[in-house]
């Protein structure tokens, strides 16, 4: 496989209901790790190629790939009939290592003494109410990639993981491929919709949907009815 090709990959955001509100599981990456190493993830990795040939299509595929991954990485078991696809994200052009990963929700009610990590690929892991890995985040103590800050500024609108399910799976499924520049000298996101996105130029006037990595941390930006897709954060 040449080093820019994709891989199709699966992952889960797993909730639970706590008398502290609700949950979502994140799992610390090996600082080792080549892809995305010390960050804080949502369980999941790449659809093998027994599953997409045994599978009737991609999406089927993804989800068995969801509830293996998920068993693997943290010892729980899901059933594939309850993931919910609620987005696509594939990894920006240029990137040594690219996927194209199917995002699923799902509720998963258990314990923290029911997970168990095998302290190779993953170091560490944290059920986390979705403001609070936000905030975190925001002070630069919880390291989490656009996709996972994106799929945290949406859930936390939800209540109880059954409400997480129930909307997502009535929500339309957004997919995006992020494009990155420079802008004011700082790494910048754009997704589609905004302006400068075809042309890669951070610069153009218009409307505005990208995300924004400085010292005062991550911020997404939206202008709202101008940029023709709906935001990744908003029910």
């Amino acid at each position: 496989m040449a080093e820019n090709d994709l891989r199709l990959a699966a992952t889960a955001v797993l909730l639970r209901d706590t008398e502290q509100g609700l949950q979502v599981l994140l799992l610390r990456r090996n600082a080792k790790l080549a892809f995305a190493g010390g960050a804080w993830v949502f369980p999941g990795g790449a659809i093998d190629q027994p599953e997409l040939s045994e599978a009737a299509n991609e999406r089927q595929a993804a989800k068995n790939a969801a509830v293996r991954e998920v068993e693997e990485e943290c010892g729980l078991l899901l059933d594939a009939d309850d993931l919910v696809h609620f987005c696509n994200w594939t990894t920006p052009e240029g990137e040594s290592r690219r996927f194209a990963t199917w995002f699923f929700v799902a509720e998963a009610q258990h314990r923290s003494a029911d997970v168990v990590i095998d302290d190779g690929e993953i170091h560490e892991f944290q059920w986390i109410a979705p403001q609070q890995a936000l905030d975190l985040h925001g002070l630069g103590e919880l390291n989490m990639m656009p996709p996972t800050v994106l799929s945290m500024r949406l859930i936390r609108h939800y209540q109880t993981a059954s409400e997480a399910c129930a909307k997502l799976a009535l929500r339309q499924a957004y997919e995006v491929t992020p494009r990155i520049c420079k802008h004011e000298g700082h790494v910048v996101c754009l997704y589609p919709g905004d302006s400068g996105y075809e042309s890669l130029n951070s610069k153009l006037d218009g409307p505005m949907h990208r995300t924004l990595f400085s010292r005062a941390g991550t911020q997404y930006i939206h202008s709202g009815d101008d940029v023709k897709v709906a935001p990744m954060d908003r029910p």
